[in-house]
């Protein structure tokens, strides 16, 4: 998970937005009335997100006797988030934050859609809170869905609030195989709490990103097969171990744990990859890959 700031509006700021875009007058009223409500939830939000226990905020059936959960979807699909609303340009804010454009959920795909942390379905009068409110890939959304937490252990990770530090937690084991066999450990970080790192494990499994890293990590060892057997033929392991040695500062000043970090890193501490493993990423059965299992305490 990538850390992000939280956004610099308030619902006050995205409810008066949505209110100058409504054209029915009854609806603009209604949440303008529904303003003060809004604002409570906000600030609950807020006291319980930084300790990590917004698992007990409780869901909701609406936000006002005349606001229901599903007209509070309808303000945010078809004015919140309207392509030309006045309320839009706050939305692309939040979408557009993350830095050169990474899913901070997954850290590696494309932001593509805003995902709200506590379902909106059940808990509609978060539904316009931008802390609420989190930049995501398409696969992060609907991975997550419309599920909530009973305990602290079970919510995944809030980029807002969570704070993994930066110390190394991601961390790559190389072993001997044709084609080599690659497996991913998060290894707890000295400051995590029990709590903190069942939910490192909830959000992986939630996330699928287990699955993700063996795509990733098999199209990166083939990509990298080909030059690696031209330097190991120039400049043999020393070369190999330099080479890997680059890759591997280069990601780690980006993400000191991302899944290339953590993969660069691993290749560069064994010593039977630098001096014999690498030549044996493309020679494989076709019926192999390369397999890849994520571990975690």
């Amino acid at each position: 998970m990538k850390r992000l700031q939280q956004p610099a509006i308030q619902a006050a700021d995205t409810v008066q937005a949505c209110v100058a875009g409504i054209s029915i007058a009854g609806r603009a009223q209604a949440l303008t009335d529904a303003l003060p409500t809004i604002q409570r939830c906000e600030a609950e939000y807020l006291e319980l997100g930084p300790p990590g226990q917004l698992y007990r905020i409780l869901p909701s059936q609406g936000v006002t006797p005349a606001i229901d959960a599903e007209l509070m979807g309808v303000i945010y699909k078809n004015h919140f988030l309207r392509p030309g609303s006045p309320s839009r340009a706050l939305y692309d804010r939040i979408r557009m934050a993350p830095e050169f454009g990474f899913c901070p959920m997954c850290g590696h795909r494309n932001v593509a859609t805003v995902d709200h942390y506590l379902p909106q379905s059940r808990f509609p009068t978060l539904n316009l809170t931008p802390a609420n409110l989190i930049p995501a890939c398409s696969d992060c959304n609907k991975r997550k869905l419309a599920t909530v937490a009973a305990r602290a252990e079970d919510q995944t990770l809030h980029p807002y609030f969570d704070d993994l530090g930066n110390e190394r937690w991601l961390i790559a084991d190389i072993q001997p195989s044709t084609p080599p066999t690659v497996s991913f450990d998060v290894r707890a970080a000295r400051a995590w709490d029990e709590v903190l790192t069942a939910r490192v494990r909830n959000h992986f499994a939630v996330m699928g990103l287990a699955e993700l890293y063996v795509a990733q990590t098999s199209s990166e060892l083939a990509d990298m097969s080909y030059g690696l057997e031209i330097i190991g033929a120039t400049a043999g392991p020393v070369g190999i171990r330099q080479h890997l040695d680059a890759q591997f500062r280069s990601c780690q000043a980006r993400d000191a744990n991302s899944w290339k970090t953590a993969l660069y890193e691993g290749l560069l501490n064994s010593d039977w990859f630098c001096e014999e493993g690498y030549g044996l990423i493309r020679n494989r059965h076709p019926a192999n890959q390369v397999p890849i299992v994520l571990h975690l305490p």
